[in-house]
């Protein structure tokens, strides 16, 4: 829905956790500003903050990536706490690794992509105009975006209108490339690729088998995004960061994996109904996610188009 990860303590915790006992992390989303790293930090600030608290190293670190745009932009944690771009082509690069794939982004041609944000740019204008809304788009190298103006609001039934039209309108022509056509919530998108590619790329480039795979996401629908991954790996629909919590959870006790590994006052409650254990002694001192958003930048993002936008100016926007 556009937020960002800036304050979520437990769940970043079960990330940590997760990474931390061998598993390997991927957020695939919609997401997408090439390889600007710094404004996949931003979205992320919050997580990256508690991952660098909690002295995450080596190779825990670098079984964290981001698929940005669906399946278009491939980036890593490094030792810095940083992203860092994934080589695409070349001995070991993720698209040439991947070409095997008849989807994979490594076989697209520029010409098809073009004739993909040519429709869906089309489109959205035709649905624009027919349903006088109060919008714009936004077109950029992978993607077509549908997004409100400034102070305004576009209804999900409206999205969903313009989304299930270009739907058709690309399932009917000779277009052979992946798209995902989506409702965001707030925007509508048109994405070269989806999140079947995504996954399926993850899955050859990383070596993961499709049966130790799990993809955690809100879009099931068929007017979302997530609505493609689930032909080829097993699939949970949650609807919120709790839930969200709530799987990771689960799976971390399914695992044997001790939930106080590390202990903060947030899991407090979690450590009583474990154990009984009413000894706050040793309790580490939890980040302060507050502080940190404070201290971090006076720039906020325009997440639709990836602008940096003093803060001023931002909150003005928001009023």
């Amino acid at each position: 829905d556009g937020a960002n990860f800036e304050s979520n303590p437990r769940l970043a915790k079960y990330l940590f956790l997760l990474l931390k006992h061998g598993v390997t992390i991927a957020v695939v989303t919609a997401a997408g500003y090439e390889y600007q790293a710094a404004k996949y930090e931003l979205r992320l600030s919050g997580l990256l903050a508690y991952f660098k608290e909690k002295g995450l190293k080596g190779d825990d670190l670098e079984r964290f990536y981001i698929f940005g745009g669906e399946c278009n932009y491939l980036l890593r944690l490094g030792a810095d706490y940083k992203l860092h771009a994934v080589k695409e082509n070349g001995p070991g690069g993720w698209m040439n690794s991947t070409k095997h794939m008849s989807e994979s982004p490594g076989n697209w041609s520029e010409s098809e992509v073009k004739s993909v944000l040519d429709m869906a740019e089309a489109s959205f204008n035709s649905s624009m105009e027919d349903q006088n809304m109060r919008a714009r788009i936004i077109r950029k190298k992978r993607s077509v975006g549908l997004i409100p103006k400034a102070d305004e609001k576009i209804t999900r039934e409206a999205l969903d209108e313009a989304v299930l039209r270009i739907q058709s309108e690309l399932d009917n022509s000779k277009i052979n490339l992946p798209f995902c056509a989506f409702n965001g919530g707030r925007d509508a998108w048109v994405d070269v690729g989806n999140k079947r590619v995504g996954v399926q790329v993850l899955q050859s480039y990383l070596g993961v088998p499709p049966e130790e795979s799990l993809h955690i996401g809100d879009q099931f629908l068929n007017t979302g995004n997530d609505f493609a991954a689930r032909s080829v790996c097993p699939c949970v629909w949650i609807t919120s960061p709790e839930e969200t919590s709530y799987i990771l959870k689960s799976i971390l006790r399914l695992a044997g994996v001790p939930l106080m590994a590390i202990l903060n006052p947030v899991d407090y409650e979690d450590m009583k109904q474990v154990n009984g254990d009413k000894d706050k002694k040793g309790i580490e001192k939890k980040v302060d996610f507050d502080e940190m958003e404070r201290r971090t930048s006076r720039l906020a993002m325009d997440v639709f188009t990836g602008e940096m936008i003093p803060l001023q100016r931002a909150a003005s926007r928001d009023v």
